[in-house]
């Protein structure tokens, strides 16, 4: 690896008015003709290049550093020359880029963008087999039947509280918006704690979010004692999560969590791709016996 990503708060440079960055997802204020404002935005992962080389490049780095991102296939394959050619830049300069980043020259540059570009793709596929043995589980039917006795719980109900913290507290804004969308009045309560304040019955449902089925276990005791019914969307059913609760929806995927430098503590970035699945099935499977 060339570097290390982190999140950050500075001036970068650029490019005829274009900063070259890979992928930002947030907007960018334009600061002055040659820079822009970067605050509090967060870089998808690319591990070749840090926030601290990016931030070092001057404008024939970035020529170079956009050829590059933009055409990753050929890279490995590129003599000097010929990118050299491509960028409009010398050999030099583009010697001088490749010692920016790390390498001793544009030939051990190549070798290390392979590497990367491979272990990406190694990523992608797992990725890809997990989400493919779930759809498979998913077809099954023990588990159908059980999307089919939450929906009923759900088409019952008044009110649906969707409560979830971090990746999954995203999930329960989806759901929230989701269910709305075709009809079903819900809402989303990103701190648990929030849920016991909202007036309770028995035709309220809670529906819970949570990898590993250890969140909120100072909540749940309150909501049992309001006689509202609990849904947990968990990746096993072994944990305390799911055995209180009325309906378990287990998803079973391999837990992952990274550790980011600048953090101090792990990452959860276990795929949410089967709790997708399982939210819009719910709400389609809850609309169909509304109507």
């Amino acid at each position: 690896m060339l570097g290390s990503n982190k999140r950050f708060s500075k001036m970068a440079p650029s490019y005829n008015n274009h900063l070259y960055l890979p992928n930002i997802f947030l907007p960018i204020a334009l600061a002055s003709s040659n820079q822009y404002n970067l605050f509090e935005i967060a870089l998808e992962e690319m591990p070749m290049f840090s926030v601290e080389q990016l931030s070092s490049f001057n404008d024939l780095d970035y020529l170079i550093y956009n050829f590059i991102i933009e055409n990753p296939a050929k890279i490995p394959y590129m003599t000097i020359r010929e990118l050299a050619a491509e960028t409009h830049v010398s050999t030099a300069s583009i010697t001088r880029f490749a010692k920016k980043v790390g390498c001793g020259g544009f030939t051990e540059f190549k070798l290390l963008f392979k590497k990367e570009q491979t272990q990406t793709e190694t990523e992608i596929i797992d990725d890809i087999s997990v989400a493919e043995a779930f759809f498979a589980r998913a077809k099954e039917t023990n588990f159908q039947k059980k999307l089919d006795e939450t929906a009923q719980v759900l088409a019952d109900a008044r009110m649906i509280i969707c409560v979830g913290t971090g990746n999954s507290g995203v999930m329960a804004i989806y759901a929230a918006r989701y269910f709305s969308s075709l009809g079903k009045f819900a809402v989303n309560v990103d701190n648990p704690m929030f849920a016991i304040d909202i007036p309770t019955s028995s035709d309220t449902v809670f529906i819970f979010f949570s990898v590993s089925g250890e969140m909120f276990l100072k909540t749940l005791p309150l909501i049992k004692a309001s006689e509202a019914k609990i849904i947990s969307i968990t990746n096993s059913r072994n944990n305390p999560l799911a055995k209180i609760s009325d309906c378990n929806l287990a998803y079973y995927v391999q837990q992952e969590k990274k550790t980011i430098e600048s953090y101090e503590y792990l990452i959860d970035t276990t795929t949410q791709i089967p709790v997708i699945y399982m939210i819009e099935v719910l709400a389609k499977k809850v609309r169909q016996l509304m109507q």
